[in-house]
Protein backbone atom coordinates (compact mmCIF):
# COMPACT_ATOMS: atom_id res chain seq x y z
CA UNK A 1 0.00 0.00 0.00
CA UNK A 2 2.74 2.39 1.01
CA UNK A 3 4.21 1.20 -2.33
CA UNK A 4 0.99 2.34 -4.12
CA UNK A 5 0.83 6.13 -2.35
CA UNK A 6 4.49 6.97 -3.30
CA UNK A 7 3.45 5.78 -6.86
CA UNK A 8 0.67 8.36 -6.88
CA UNK A 9 2.56 11.00 -5.06
CA UNK A 10 5.26 10.79 -8.00
CA UNK A 11 2.20 10.92 -10.46
CA UNK A 12 1.09 14.09 -9.03
CA UNK A 13 4.27 15.69 -8.75
CA UNK A 14 4.98 14.99 -12.33
CA UNK A 15 1.37 16.24 -13.66
CA UNK A 16 2.17 19.11 -11.36
CA UNK A 17 5.44 19.84 -12.77
CA UNK A 18 3.83 19.69 -16.18
CA UNK A 19 1.68 22.35 -15.71
CA UNK A 20 3.56 24.69 -14.04
CA UNK A 21 5.85 24.60 -16.98
CA UNK A 22 2.59 25.16 -19.36
CA UNK A 23 1.68 27.98 -17.41
CA UNK A 24 5.30 29.91 -18.30
CA UNK A 25 4.68 29.05 -22.04
CA UNK A 26 0.92 29.71 -22.02
CA UNK A 27 0.89 32.48 -24.40
CA UNK A 28 3.18 30.48 -27.30
CA UNK A 29 1.20 29.29 -29.88
CA UNK A 30 3.09 26.71 -30.99
CA UNK A 31 4.16 23.19 -28.49
CA UNK A 32 7.71 23.21 -27.81
CA UNK A 33 9.98 19.90 -27.72
CA UNK A 34 10.43 19.97 -24.48
CA UNK A 35 6.74 21.48 -23.86
CA UNK A 36 5.91 18.22 -25.69
CA UNK A 37 8.65 15.68 -24.08
CA UNK A 38 6.64 16.84 -20.93
CA UNK A 39 3.05 15.93 -21.84
CA UNK A 40 4.05 13.13 -22.84
CA UNK A 41 5.67 11.62 -19.94
CA UNK A 42 3.23 13.15 -17.61
CA UNK A 43 0.43 11.02 -19.79
CA UNK A 44 2.40 8.13 -19.78
CA UNK A 45 2.94 8.41 -15.88
CA UNK A 46 -0.96 8.16 -15.75
CA UNK A 47 -1.52 5.29 -17.97
CA UNK A 48 1.13 3.34 -16.45
CA UNK A 49 -0.09 4.05 -12.78
CA UNK A 50 -4.03 3.63 -13.66
CA UNK A 51 -2.68 -0.03 -15.15
CA UNK A 52 -1.76 -0.75 -11.66
CA UNK A 53 -4.68 -0.13 -10.12
CA UNK A 54 -6.73 -2.54 -8.44
CA UNK A 55 -10.86 -2.95 -8.51
CA UNK A 56 -10.84 -2.04 -4.99
CA UNK A 57 -8.33 1.16 -5.68
CA UNK A 58 -10.63 1.98 -8.85
CA UNK A 59 -13.91 1.76 -6.96
CA UNK A 60 -12.22 4.53 -4.17
CA UNK A 61 -11.68 6.68 -7.38
CA UNK A 62 -14.79 6.75 -8.58
CA UNK A 63 -16.34 7.36 -5.18
CA UNK A 64 -14.03 10.63 -5.16
CA UNK A 65 -16.12 13.99 -6.04
CA UNK A 66 -14.04 15.11 -8.79
CA UNK A 67 -15.25 14.98 -12.11
CA UNK A 68 -11.93 14.35 -14.13
CA UNK A 69 -11.17 11.39 -11.31
CA UNK A 70 -14.14 9.69 -12.17
CA UNK A 71 -14.16 9.95 -15.26
CA UNK A 72 -10.78 8.86 -16.16
CA UNK A 73 -11.68 5.43 -13.82
CA UNK A 74 -15.08 4.75 -15.45
CA UNK A 75 -13.41 4.57 -19.23
CA UNK A 76 -10.77 2.41 -17.50
CA UNK A 77 -12.76 0.25 -16.02
CA UNK A 78 -14.81 -0.67 -19.39
CA UNK A 79 -11.77 -1.45 -20.96
CA UNK A 80 -9.21 -3.09 -18.65
CA UNK A 81 -10.40 -6.77 -18.81
CA UNK A 82 -10.16 -6.71 -22.88
CA UNK A 83 -6.51 -4.69 -22.47
CA UNK A 84 -5.05 -6.49 -19.52
CA UNK A 85 -1.63 -5.64 -17.95
CA UNK A 86 -0.18 -2.67 -19.19
CA UNK A 87 3.11 -2.89 -21.17
CA UNK A 88 4.38 0.13 -23.50
CA UNK A 89 4.09 3.27 -25.03
CA UNK A 90 3.94 2.40 -28.99
CA UNK A 91 3.59 6.55 -29.86
CA UNK A 92 2.56 9.71 -28.64
CA UNK A 93 1.04 12.55 -30.33
CA UNK A 94 0.46 16.22 -28.93
CA UNK A 95 -1.56 18.92 -30.02
CA UNK A 96 -2.68 22.38 -29.01
CA UNK A 97 -6.06 24.02 -30.13
CA UNK A 98 -5.73 27.60 -28.24
CA UNK A 99 -6.15 26.82 -24.68
CA UNK A 100 -6.51 22.77 -25.31
CA UNK A 101 -3.91 20.48 -25.40
CA UNK A 102 -4.42 17.06 -26.63
CA UNK A 103 -2.00 14.22 -25.84
CA UNK A 104 -2.80 11.20 -27.79
CA UNK A 105 -0.77 8.13 -26.87
CA UNK A 106 -1.42 4.32 -28.39
CA UNK A 107 0.12 2.30 -25.67
CA UNK A 108 0.70 -1.69 -25.76
CA UNK A 109 -1.25 -3.78 -23.26
CA UNK A 110 -1.57 -7.77 -22.12
CA UNK A 111 -4.05 -8.55 -25.11
CA UNK A 112 -4.23 -5.86 -27.22
CA UNK A 113 -3.79 -2.25 -28.11
CA UNK A 114 -5.67 1.33 -26.52
CA UNK A 115 -5.88 5.01 -27.67
CA UNK A 116 -5.94 6.90 -24.66
CA UNK A 117 -6.64 10.81 -25.55
CA UNK A 118 -5.38 13.17 -22.54
CA UNK A 119 -7.19 16.41 -22.42
CA UNK A 120 -5.00 19.45 -21.04
CA UNK A 121 -6.98 23.00 -20.34
CA UNK A 122 -4.84 25.69 -20.09
CA UNK A 123 -7.18 28.36 -19.30
CA UNK A 124 -7.81 26.14 -15.88
CA UNK A 125 -4.75 24.80 -15.42
CA UNK A 126 -6.07 21.13 -14.63
CA UNK A 127 -6.42 18.10 -16.95
CA UNK A 128 -10.21 17.67 -18.36
CA UNK A 129 -10.44 14.22 -19.83
CA UNK A 130 -8.60 11.12 -20.32
CA UNK A 131 -10.49 8.21 -22.46
CA UNK A 132 -9.46 4.21 -23.66
CA UNK A 133 -10.71 2.71 -26.45
CA UNK A 134 -9.23 -0.49 -27.55
CA UNK A 135 -7.77 -0.93 -30.89
CA UNK A 136 -9.27 -3.83 -32.31
CA UNK A 137 -7.56 -6.12 -34.53
CA UNK A 138 -8.92 -7.13 -38.52
CA UNK A 139 -9.84 -10.83 -37.15
CA UNK A 140 -11.71 -8.98 -34.27
CA UNK A 141 -13.43 -6.37 -36.40
CA UNK A 142 -14.41 -9.40 -38.83
CA UNK A 143 -15.82 -11.21 -35.65
CA UNK A 144 -17.68 -8.25 -34.39
CA UNK A 145 -18.80 -7.50 -38.09
CA UNK A 146 -19.76 -11.28 -38.42
CA UNK A 147 -21.66 -11.50 -35.36
CA UNK A 148 -23.39 -8.17 -35.91
CA UNK A 149 -25.08 -9.81 -39.32
CA UNK A 150 -26.05 -12.96 -38.10
CA UNK A 151 -27.76 -11.04 -35.54
CA UNK A 152 -29.10 -8.84 -37.90
CA UNK A 153 -30.03 -11.84 -40.10
CA UNK A 154 -31.70 -13.94 -36.84
CA UNK A 155 -33.96 -11.13 -36.19
CA UNK A 156 -35.13 -10.81 -39.76
CA UNK A 157 -36.09 -14.39 -39.80
CA UNK A 158 -37.48 -14.24 -36.63
CA UNK A 159 -39.64 -11.67 -38.08
CA UNK A 160 -40.63 -13.48 -41.42
CA UNK A 161 -41.93 -16.78 -39.38
CA UNK A 162 -44.15 -14.48 -36.82
CA UNK A 163 -46.09 -12.97 -39.72
CA UNK A 164 -46.29 -16.59 -41.55
CA UNK A 165 -48.03 -17.75 -38.28
CA UNK A 166 -49.98 -14.55 -38.08
CA UNK A 167 -50.72 -15.01 -42.11
CA UNK A 168 -52.09 -18.34 -41.47
CA UNK A 169 -54.31 -17.78 -38.99
CA UNK A 170 -56.48 -15.86 -41.75
CA UNK A 171 -57.77 -18.81 -43.13
CA UNK A 172 -59.27 -19.71 -39.41
CA UNK A 173 -60.79 -16.47 -38.96
CA UNK A 174 -62.61 -16.75 -42.83
CA UNK A 175 -63.82 -20.47 -41.89
CA UNK A 176 -65.67 -18.79 -38.50
CA UNK A 177 -66.70 -16.10 -40.98
CA UNK A 178 -68.32 -18.79 -43.15
CA UNK A 179 -69.74 -20.79 -40.15
CA UNK A 180 -71.03 -17.50 -38.58
CA UNK A 181 -73.06 -16.35 -41.94
CA UNK A 182 -74.42 -19.59 -42.84
CA UNK A 183 -75.57 -20.13 -39.31
CA UNK A 184 -77.50 -16.72 -39.84
CA UNK A 185 -78.66 -17.91 -43.34
CA UNK A 186 -80.35 -21.03 -41.66
CA UNK A 187 -81.81 -19.31 -38.68
CA UNK A 188 -83.59 -16.41 -41.53
CA UNK A 189 -86.27 -18.79 -42.91
CA UNK A 190 -87.19 -20.50 -39.71
CA UNK A 191 -88.15 -16.69 -38.27
CA UNK A 192 -89.57 -16.00 -41.86
CA UNK A 193 -91.73 -19.72 -41.18
CA UNK A 194 -93.04 -18.72 -38.19
CA UNK A 195 -96.66 -16.89 -38.87
CA UNK A 196 -97.19 -20.35 -40.21
CA UNK A 197 -99.85 -21.69 -37.47
CA UNK A 198 -101.69 -18.31 -37.70
CA UNK A 199 -102.67 -19.28 -41.65
CA UNK A 200 -103.24 -23.20 -40.01
CA UNK A 201 -106.02 -21.74 -37.24
CA UNK A 202 -107.57 -19.27 -40.70
CA UNK A 203 -108.20 -22.48 -42.23
CA UNK A 204 -109.25 -24.45 -39.97
CA UNK A 205 -111.96 -21.34 -38.99
CA UNK A 206 -113.20 -21.55 -42.44
CA UNK A 207 -113.68 -25.26 -42.31
CA UNK A 208 -115.82 -25.18 -38.85
CA UNK A 209 -117.31 -22.07 -40.34
CA UNK A 210 -118.60 -24.24 -43.23
CA UNK A 211 -119.39 -27.28 -41.58
CA UNK A 212 -121.54 -24.57 -39.69
CA UNK A 213 -123.62 -23.66 -42.87
CA UNK A 214 -124.25 -27.27 -43.40
CA UNK A 215 -125.51 -28.03 -40.08
CA UNK A 216 -128.09 -25.24 -40.17
CA UNK A 217 -129.21 -26.14 -43.62
CA UNK A 218 -129.67 -29.96 -42.47
CA UNK A 219 -131.82 -28.38 -39.17
CA UNK A 220 -133.85 -26.24 -41.31
CA UNK A 221 -134.70 -28.42 -43.85
CA UNK A 222 -135.86 -30.82 -41.11
CA UNK A 223 -138.10 -28.16 -38.90
CA UNK A 224 -139.72 -27.09 -42.21
CA UNK A 225 -140.87 -30.78 -42.56
CA UNK A 226 -141.99 -30.80 -39.50
CA UNK A 227 -143.79 -27.20 -39.61
CA UNK A 228 -145.12 -28.36 -43.20
CA UNK A 229 -143.89 -24.95 -43.96
CA UNK A 230 -140.51 -23.38 -46.28
CA UNK A 231 -137.91 -22.90 -44.26
CA UNK A 232 -137.08 -19.47 -45.99
CA UNK A 233 -138.93 -17.80 -43.10
CA UNK A 234 -136.14 -18.91 -40.47
CA UNK A 235 -133.50 -17.15 -39.04
CA UNK A 236 -130.26 -18.49 -37.16
CA UNK A 237 -129.87 -16.63 -34.03
CA UNK A 238 -126.77 -18.87 -32.76
CA UNK A 239 -125.66 -22.52 -32.74
CA UNK A 240 -125.03 -24.15 -29.41
CA UNK A 241 -123.87 -27.41 -28.51
CA UNK A 242 -125.88 -29.26 -26.08
CA UNK A 243 -125.52 -32.66 -23.78
CA UNK A 244 -129.13 -33.97 -24.90
CA UNK A 245 -128.31 -35.63 -27.93
CA UNK A 246 -125.66 -37.91 -26.64
CA UNK A 247 -128.41 -38.76 -23.78
CA UNK A 248 -130.84 -39.05 -27.15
Amino acid sequence: MNRKLKSLLAMVCVLALTLAMTVCAFAADTVTEDEAANYKSAAETLISQIAGFSDEEIENYLAQDDAFTTATMESWKSVKDELGAYSSIVSQDVEKDGDVVTISTVAQFEKAKADVVLMLDLGQQMYTSMTYSVQYSLAANMQRAGMNTLMGIGIVFLMLVFLSFVIGLFKYIEKFQNVGKKKAAEEAPKAEEAPAPAIAQSEAADEDFADDLELVAVISAAIAAYENTSGDSFVVRSIKKSNKWHRA
